[in-house]
């Protein structure tokens, strides 16, 4: 039987720098294989998009830089993208598959010596393959993964910008059909359809209009737009796997003082909070400096989440912009930079962009979008 090639979701060039970089770690803390579990973990260290569910699968990296994959056999086909000298080691239905990654981690060469868990394995999964494996001392990872997919290569900083692009298209679109009478849900419809067409893929989206945007990403719901509502419009797209996240505030006709000013609020929050990022500087401080512009606006009761997240393979993801987060900024990471103002049942406002720590400061991935769309926040 003839298999079609499937094109590899991610860049194998990726791939093999996170493989690299994972066999370097391992070496140095004198492991023989790391395990991955989740879906983009898998990903980003095999570049298989499959993911465990009620069947196994995962891989196995070792300090060799080779790669064992296992899977349900009849889902093989779909681990064509695997590294060259990869072990793909397929599973039948009625067999356990636990065994499977023990004669992975045979063939491989790691049996008997230590092996790191992903930290998002199942605990059902960490006992089963403890019986498995009883020769190899299995202990969960805290921070090899993390530490990979914390620092982004100029590679990966590239394609996050590609997806970032992508996001931005929807917010010319809704600038074109946001009015009042229509509703969240139809708004939605109309600007996701138009960037499937344009070749985007949209990876989740939040259209929230007066009241209830006052409640952080609460759905998108089938309230009417009236004059006077702020808008926030969250938008995150995949482009290569990769993703770009992207928030901007709309106003429908003129809106109150309270609003413009809150608005103006948040604008200078952000300034000031991309402004302090550069090498160096614990992730607290910078969601201090947006959060004391707020404060000192008295609108910081009003500011209830983290400043903001990393970004990458998943839309969340370490490091955070967080009170307590002493973990400093270093060139590479990728993170959001979003404050908010959100009054309870009237308003909520939010601007959200994306930027890489560089070895100066910081680029801002997502200046191609002007921060200010709507003629009442200019």
């Amino acid at each position: 039987m003839t298999i079609e090639t499937i094109r590899p979701p991610i860049s194998a060039d990726l791939v093999q720098q996170h493989i690299e970089r994972a066999a370097a770690e391992l070496t140095k803390r004198g492991a023989g294989a790391l395990l991955v579990f989740r879906n983009t973990n898998i990903l980003g260290f095999c570049g298989v998009p499959l993911e465990p569910s009620d069947r196994l699968v995962c891989g196995l990296i070792s300090r060799d830089g080779q790669v064992g994959f296992v899977v349900p056999a009849f889902e093989a086909s779909i681990a064509s993208g695997l590294p060259a000298g990869s072990e793909l080691v397929p599973w039948e239905e009625d067999e356990d598959p636990y065994q499977a990654v023990a004669r992975a981690a045979e063939r491989m060469g790691v049996e008997s010596g230590t092996i790191l868990l992903d930290g998002h394995t199942w605990i059902g999964a960490q006992a089963k393959l403890a019986a498995a494996m009883p020769c190899a001392t299995l202990l969960l990872d805290t921070d090899l993964i993390e530490s990979i997919r914390m620092i982004k290569t100029p590679q990966e900083i590239a394609a996050i910008r590609a997806a970032c692009d992508d996001t931005g298209k929807i917010y010319a679109l809704i600038a074109k059909r946001l009015r009042a009478g229509i509703s969240e849900t139809d708004l939605r419809r109309d600007v996701i359809g138009q960037l499937e067409k344009m070749g985007v893929t949209p990876f989740g989206e939040l259209i929230q209009g007066g009241e209830s945007a006052s409640v952080p990403h609460q759905p998108t719901g089938s309230r009417l737009f009236r004059d006077g509502d702020a808008v926030i419009v969250d938008f995150v797209a995949s482009k290569d796997c990769y993703l770009g996240d992207m928030t901007r505030t709309f106003a429908v006709g003129d809106v109150s003082d309270e609003i413009k000013r809150a608005y103006s609020v948040v604008r200078d929050a952000q300034r000031a909070a991309i402004a302090a990022i550069r090498p160096g500087i614990p992730c607290e401080s910078i969601d201090s400096a947006a959060r004391t512009v707020i404060e000192n606006a008295g609108l910081g009761d009003y500011f209830v989440h983290r400043l903001g997240h990393g970004i990458g393979l998943d839309v969340h993801e370490a490091p955070y912009f967080v009170r307590g987060n002493k973990t400093r900024l270093q060139p590479g990471m990728v993170l959001t930079v979003e404050p908010g103002v959100y009054v309870p049942g009237q308003f909520g406002i939010r601007i959200e962009d994306v930027i890489a720590v560089t070895a100066g400061g910081c680029d801002v991935l997502t200046r191609q979008v002007p921060t200010d769309f709507s003629p009442a926040f200019m």
